[in-house]
């Protein structure tokens, strides 16, 4: 075999093995973390009331009623897609990320 054979037939390997042993060692890091995240429920706090308040002061009693509806569509996807949905009023305390802020 000449060297640029062996060169590259090393370098395949070790970049396969190198590759495998990631896949390995990441596997093994986020065994645990996977494992928890499948135990809990994902939730999402909507707001109704910063999604009325983000009407203007002069909308329509037409345009509160979408708003409100939209409010309850975004709680359907969202419930439908697996997450609990709760209310701003119902909430004692939650991260800023968990919130959902009208468009």
């Amino acid at each position: 075999m000449s060297n640029k054979t062996v060169w590259f037939a090393t370098v395949i390997l070790s970049s396969a093995l190198g590759s495998l042993g990631g896949f390995y060692v990441s596997q093994q890091a986020l065994k645990e973390p996977l494992a928890k995240l499948g135990l809990t429920t994902p939730v999402f706090i909507l707001d109704r009331a910063a999604w009325v308040r983000s009407l203007p002061a002069d909308a329509s009693q037409e345009t509160v009623n979408r708003a409100v509806d939209d409010w309850r569509e975004k709680a359907g996807q969202l419930a439908k897609a697996g997450y609990l949905v709760i209310d701003s009023g119902l909430v004692v305390a939650a991260p800023e990320d968990v919130y959902v802020r009208p468009e």
